[in-house]
């Protein structure tokens, strides 16, 4: 079996002080960091970090700096897409590592173990808040996919190819989900579909594939299905998640208190 940790939605800014209301998420992703750290033992041997995209809040240079600095404690593969609030270019200087890269231009990328493939793909589209994968996208994940027998299949991105409920968030969630159905469906088996965006876990399925939600590590969105929910975040609960990608194998989410 193959494992890994999925954390996402960190909002890491250059200066803190002014962002998300004086939360301190790069504070906050230290302390989450270190609580992993401190339990390590707990998880088994664990084969890289997948990280379903918003490290920075505002793009800056500095965000990115330091988030590796920070994961980089944990002596692992970092496995990142990128999330509406990101800015690619920033982002490739600290991000680009660890996987077999499709382009110098878009995280499109693909990770293997002994038994698993990891493929991420990147549904950014700069200067807007809602995901959209590109055909160049869906042709790199088709081509990893439909010849792929033996090995259990992952798929990380950052938006959501399903509803969650809350509305304000699913009018800017993956607008090209069917074609993405479509790809996936080119597969000889099911994957397991990882993303961020919403704060919080959500399960779903997108024809036979599931699909999970992974909690921010610094703030919630409540759920709240009127029409006229309000917008803002709480502190908690946040957390991050552990994968077991085994045929049998299992995601679930845990909590950290901030």
């Amino acid at each position: 079996m193959s494992a890994f940790l999925h954390l996402s939605d960190f909002h890491l800014s250059e200066n803190d002080a002014t962002s998300l209301k004086g939360m301190e998420p790069t504070l906050i992703l230290k302390n989450t960091i270190s609580k992993i750290v401190n339990k390590i033992n707990d998880f088994g041997k664990l084969d890289g970090i997948i990280i379903t995209g918003d490290i920075s809040d505002d793009g800056s240079k500095t965000s990115y700096l330091n988030a590796h600095k920070i994961l980089k404690k944990m002596d692992l593969p970092i496995l990142a897409v990128p999330g509406n609030h990101d800015l690619r270019r920033p982002m490739m200087d600290h991000f680009t590592t660890a996987s077999n890269f499709a382009t110098s231009q878009f995280f499109d990328w693909a990770y293997e173990t002994s038994d698993t493939k990891v493929i991420g793909l990147d549904t950014l589209v700069e200067g807007e808040t809602f995901g959209m994968l590109r055909e160049e996208s869906l042709n790199f994940l088709r081509e990893n996919i439909q010849f792929e027998i033996k090995k259990n299949l992952v798929l990380a991105i950052h938006h959501p190819p399903i509803k969650t409920g809350i509305p304000f968030m699913d009018k800017i969630g993956l607008k090209n989900s069917e074609e993405l159905l479509e790809c996936l469906n080119t597969a000889a088996k099911p994957l397991r579909i990882l993303c961020g965006h919403v704060h919080g876990v959500y399960h779903g399925s997108l024809g036979i594939h599931s699909v999970v939600t992974a909690p921010s590590t610094c703030t919630r969105f409540s759920f709240n299905r009127r029409s006229d929910a309000p917008k803002g975040f709480k502190s908690s609960p946040t957390g991050f998640a552990y994968l077991d990608s085994s045929k049998d194998g299992f995601w679930t989410s845990l909590n950290t208190v901030n």
